[in-house]
Parts: structure tokens; C-alpha cells; sequence
């Protein structure tokens, strides 16, 4: 939806300012009621919910690209020390591996989420906790869908971001006063 900016040309008795507050009442007004299921029109069914994830992932597969890095085996802290090759979230002072989060109401369903392997840095090929490993996130687009009040069959869709671990980093501890 594309909005248009207008100058408002306001005489004594109405100031801008009310205008422009009432505009964005009526405006939230008409957000709320299609954002909160009520409106059965914007309910669809799951064939359609389906056509319309696809083409979403369609339109933003560049974005989604680094949701389908496949699982990788599980290590600890000290076997990244011990390795220390290949890929880059093998090679990093913050190794990571990649875990799979499933939601069968999002598009994508399957997203895979970085989880750092160490608490603390590897330096020299050991695990040294005068630096913190922390988490690397993303904004991704998804599509959610939920059920239509009233409808067991009928379904809403909504796009969105969320933020998504992607990697792993060392830093220095926030330390406080």
C-alpha cells in the first residue's frame, strides 16, 4: 500500500495537527481490524496459504539463502579448538554450529539457526574466557499464518521479520561499574 504526501492547507478553526491526528486514527483503525482476523474477506484457504508461501519464497530467495545451510554435527568447544578447519564457522575464535527450527505456520518452514559453541574465545587453540562468545543476528522475511476466527480451514496470512542467529562472535566482556 503506497501513500501519498499531500500538504494540508488548514484555516483558523481546524489546525493541521488534528487533521493529521484523526487521519492516523482512522488509518490505525482500519490496520487493526484487517491485522486481527475479524475482516473474513483476507481469510484464505490452505491451497491459497500454500501458492502464497511459495511465491514468497520465490520473491525473496536471496534473503532466505542461508536457511537452508544444512546441519552440522555436533561438536563441542573443544573439538572446534582441536580442528580449527574447513568451513568458516569451524575456523572462527567463535565456532558455531547450525540447528534446524521447524514451524510448519511460517514460510520459510525450516530456518537454520547458528548456536556458538563456546562460552568463551578460542585463542592458541584452547578456550579462553577473558572474551565472550555472542550471537550474530539477522533480520529474515517470513510469512506467518494463523487460523481465521470461526474457520478451521481458513487462514491469514502476515509478512514480518525476525531476527535470526546467523554466526558467531568473540568480544570483550561488557564489563559494568
Amino acid at each position: 500500500m503506497r501513500f501519498k504526501h499531500t500538504r494540508l492547507e488548514c484555516d483558523r478553526n481546524v489546525t493541521c495537527l488534528q487533521i493529521s491526528i484523526g487521519s492516523l486514527l482512522v488509518f490505525n483503525a482500519f490496520i487493526s481490524t484487517s491485522a486481527n482476523g475479524n475482516s473474513s474477506h483476507n481469510c484464505l484457504s490452505a491451497a491459497d496459504v500454500k501458492k502464497k508461501g511459495e511465491r514468497f519464497e520465490k520473491k525473496f530467495a536471496e534473503e532466505l539463502i542461508f536457511t537452508k545451510i544444512l546441519r552440522t554435527a555436533t561438536r563441542n568447544c573443544s573439538e572446534a579448538a582441536a580442528e580449527m578447519r574447513e568451513a568458516l564457522h569451524q575456523r572462527s575464535l567463535s565456532p558455531w554450529m547450525y540447528i534446524e527450527d521447524r514451524d510448519d505456520d511460517r514460510f520459510p518452514h525450516v530456518i537454520s539457526f547458528a548456536k556458538c559453541l563456546c562460552e568463551g574465545c578460542i585463542i592458541n587453540k584452547q578456550e579462553n574466557f577473558s572474551y565472550n562468545s555472542v550471537l550474530v543476528y539477522a533480520q529474515l522475511p517470513v510469512m506467518e499464518k494463523t487460523k481465521c476466527d470461526g474457520y478451521s480451514d481458513r487462514y491469514k496470512v502476515k509478512q514480518g521479520f525476525i531476527n535470526v542467529p546467523v554466526a558467531c562472535t568473540c568480544v570483550v566482556p561488557n564489563y559494568t561499574k
